[in-house]
């Protein structure tokens, strides 16, 4: 039996899991794994069976070549469609703004939503961003604010406390974890920043009170959320978390670590940036880019039947939102070779599935780490007969 680091991609954080390959070459998961999404992620591949050039259309198997065929006929024929999902790494994300800029397409992540609430926070108000890297080397109060619906909390506590040569005490502490929305969230946050700005401030709560007073002990504090926690809210959460850091700074240190990019958002949100100059909820038109977060959303464009072609790419994850599945567009879907089951199930008509592989599992990769300061390599771990996304892509152009 050996045993492998493997960077996981499943998570923003790419934390490095650790397995076992037992003498058959099958792989499994060791007692050190914390986060449920490498879990789940990794049994899918192990559990799944072996993954196969098995394309479909309209239900029914087809040559993969064919597949692939079919799929550039429709995307030429396509005056105006979208490209979302876009759960891919560095190489798939490059691949995915050049096959929008031949056809005039519009481009959003699966979390959109959150990625442009605080893009849009950033534009207009700045921000205090801190890496993992400055958290573990110089924080000593790490604040998760609000819920974990993704089980983070675990992977950042480990990631940050593993000990190479650095050692500092932290102290972790959760901050509104008990609220039930984002509604009492963000007042709660207000609160807390009025109170900042002025300490007899009245209406101040007993719990802001007594968070402010535990602040006023340490001297670098680090606030940590993840935006997909709180997609319609995240530009009005991050509008009122620097506020309080910036009011922290004048006593202290302070920074805040957001945790969002999972499924490649990141990465697509760099590559984006990198190759165009703009973020994401972009179209590529004949008069040039045009960029509306609002407008742009592939939730309302795909439920206003605003576009001719959907395209939907998944490599990490096989789920499909019901508004895509919804959908009265013809469908292309690329993305991880188990969604093939979960097609089977429907009753859908006029798509296309083409499996491509995953990186970090059946392909080599890159993605970028939530604090956008690291590209993590990624190797294959499986042995698969799938090509890239980005192979894929330039076969159709």
């Amino acid at each position: 039996m050996s045993e492998l680091i493997w960077p996981c991609p499943f998570c923003s954080l790419l934390c490095d899991e650790h397995l076992t390959r037992n003498s058959q070459g099958k792989l499994s998961c060791t007692e050190t794994f914390e986060c449920d999404k490498s879990k789940d992620g990794l049994n899918k591949f192990i559990n799944n069976g072996q993954s196969t050039l098995e394309a479909m259309l309209d239900g029914e198997i087809i040559d993969y070549d064919l597949a692939v065929l079919e799929a550039s006929k429709m995307i030429k024929k396509s005056k105006n469609p979208i490209i979302c999902g876009l759960g891919v790494d560095v190489g798939g994300a490059r691949s995915i703004v050049k096959l929008a800029s031949r056809t005039n397409a519009i481009v959003d992540h699966k979390y959109g939503e959150s990625i442009s609430g605080t893009t849009t926070s950033l534009q207009t108000k700045g921000v205090f961003f801190t890496s993992l890297s400055e958290v573990k080397s110089r924080a000593d109060l790490v604040v998760f604010i609000g819920n974990d619906m993704y089980g983070k909390s675990n992977c950042l506590y480990k990631k940050i406390n593993k000990n190479y040569g650095v050692s500092k005490t932290k102290k972790f502490i959760n901050y509104g974890n008990n609220f039930n929305t984002s509604d009492a969230l963000i007042a709660s946050l207000q609160n807390l920043s009025g109170f900042q700005k002025n300490e007899n401030f009245s209406a101040c709560t007993d719990y802001n009170k007594s968070f402010f007073d535990e602040l006023s002990h340490f001297k670098y504090i680090v606030l940590v959320w993840d935006p997909a926690n709180y997609s319609r809210d995240a530009d009005a959460i991050a509008d009122v978390l620097l506020e309080i850091i910036r009011d922290l700074n004048t006593r202290n240190r302070g920074g805040i670590l957001t945790l969002s990019g999972d499924e490649g958002a990141i990465t697509m949100q760099s590559v984006m940036s990198w190759m165009t100059g703009l973020p994401l909820r972009t179209a590529f038109t004949t008069r040039g880019l045009v960029h509306d977060p609002n407008k742009f959303s592939s939730k309302k464009i795909i439920q206003q039947n605003a576009s001719d072609l959907v395209i939907w790419v998944s490599c990490f994850n096989t789920e499909i939102p019901d508004y895509v599945m919804n959908t009265k567009q013809p469908l292309i879907i690329f993305g991880h070779y188990a969604i093939s089951k979960f097609l089977h199930l429907q009753n859908l008509n006029n798509y296309i599935f083409i499996p491509v592989a995953t990186p970090g599992l059946d392909v080599d990769g890159h993605l970028i780490r939530c604090d956008s300061v690291v590209t993590v390599p990624l190797k294959k771990i499986v042995g698969s007969p799938l090509p890239s996304l980005q192979n894929v892509v330039a076969r159709i152009l």
